[in-house]
């Protein structure tokens, strides 16, 4: 599992990034019209999450979809800002490390919690991938 899973990290990559491009688009563009960044954020995380899972099991996995997988992606992918926030406040905030050094560490933690997360999301309960 651990060799079908490290095979397809690149298209991971490819597919993360995409993603990455959309949200901070929306976002931005979002701001522009006006809205606030909670509701950008939300709007975002709609369009997001099913996107990312299409992609995610047609590019980066090719597997079949599931609900179940679905469910569990979302769920998975729900905790992100809170996650997110609740690093930034403890590297940044309580920790005293610069924003500098912060946000591309919690970045980078997010994208691994991604990756494993997300894999686990998307296979559990599968019969072994090749």
């Amino acid at each position: 599992m651990i060799g079908f899973i490290l095979r397809r990290s690149p298209r991971y990559l490819g597919v993360s990034l995409a993603c990455v491009l959309v949200n901070m688009l929306l976002l931005i563009g979002l701001d522009r019209l006006g809205w606030s960044s909670g509701a950008a954020v939300v709007a975002s995380a709609c369009l997001l999450i099913p996107l990312a899972f299409a992609l995610h099991v047609h590019v980066t996995y090719t597997i079949e979809p599931t609900v179940p997988a679905f469910l569990r992606y979302a769920g998975v992918t729900l905790v992100n800002t809170p996650v997110a926030w609740l690093l930034l406040l403890l590297i940044h905030d309580r920790g005293g490390i610069d924003m500098v050094v912060a946000a591309p560490l919690v970045t980078l933690i997010m994208f691994f919690w991604n990756f494993l997360a997300g894999s686990w999301a998307l296979l559990a309960g599968r019969d072994r991938p090749v």
